[in-house]
């Protein structure tokens, strides 16, 4: 019988599934929503197996073979032991899984196994360098209290200047306007928003106008940009002193804030070889990570 392998990528927005054969043939391929535990550990692993499950509908793969079929787990917010230890110890029809982060399993298939660091700039952010088959994480601790240079803390300070704007503490501009009148110009919508208890990808969805607006030169947007700018080189200082010779840049923002990075981060940056699942596939392929077994 032919090895069976999946790799999954579970970011705070979206988590995705691949299932490939021993010959790295793609079989199926499935989207599902965030795979993040720390949005809850029940949604987070349904959304994981959804994805696991629907790959190998696509595959045409039968129930009676899903146990041999080995996992890869890269997901966002596992990088706790307690976090770790409750993903490993929920229900799966799949055989022996294997949990990281998604910053690991990026940095995995970014350089296809070998040296070299990572930032992730996605829903949240996490920077990691590889080194000698070990790893270093820098950041990566949730949102809002780390994840600097990502979605969610671009979102949040959308939101946080044009309350300020609001309420006549700072500035307005075309951009405040525009986030206002998401909110129908009133302060008491963005506290029903707050007390919601919105999740990261909720805050994460305002970031798209912050990018939008600085290409029209908005100043509060270009300000904006300029703060996450800061944190995304103070990172990337980081990766490079503990080692990095490459750094791959990946994730939903990373591509829209790179053309305001320092040149001098220009000769460290490079495309990544391969995602987050192709590096969780090789987790599962050479047992790398906490297993479940």
């Amino acid at each position: 019988m032919t090895s069976l392998y999946i790799g999954v990528d579970g970011g705070g927005t979206y988590c995705r599934a691949r299932l490939v054969n021993s010959e790295g043939q793609t079989l199926g391929e499935a989207i599902a929503g965030s795979g993040n535990p720390r949005i809850g550990i029940d949604v987070a692993w349904q959304n994981i197996q959804s994805a696991c499950l629907e790959a190998c509908r696509l595959a045409n793969i039968a129930t009676s073979e899903f146990a041999n079929i080995r996992i890869g787990l890269g997901l966002a917010g596992a990088n706790q032991p307690v976090e770790q230890e409750l993903i490993l110890s929920q229900d799966s029809p799949f055989g022996a899984t294997y949990l990281l982060t998604d910053a690991h399993a990026a940095c995995l298939g970014a350089f296809d196994g070998e040296d070299g660091g990572l930032l992730i700039l996605g829903t949240g952010s996490c920077g990691v360098v590889h080194q000698n088959k070990s790893f270093t994480i820098v950041g990566g601790w949730g949102f809002p209290l780390s994840d600097q240079g990502s979605g969610a803390r671009i979102g949040l300070s959308a939101l946080e200047h044009s309350l300020a704007a609001l309420d006549g503490l700072s500035p307005t501009s075309d951009f405040t306007n525009a986030i206002n009148e998401d909110f129908e110009f009133s302060p008491v919508q963005y506290v029903q928003f707050q007390n919601h208890s919105p999740l990261p990808k909720d805050y994460g969805a305002f970031a798209i106008k912050v990018f939008e607006f600085a290409k029209q030169q908005d100043p509060v947007a270009l300000k904006i940009i300029a703060q996450q700018v800061d944190w995304v080189s103070q990172y990337l200082d980081t990766l490079i002193a503990k080692g990095a010779k490459q750094v791959a840049l990946v994730g939903g923002v990373s591509e829209a804030i790179e053309e305001y990075l320092p040149e001098r981060f220009l000769s460290y940056l490079c495309k990544p070889k391969g995602d987050a699942m192709t590096g969780a596939i090789r987790m599962a392929q050479s047992q790398i990570g906490r297993s479940s077994i």
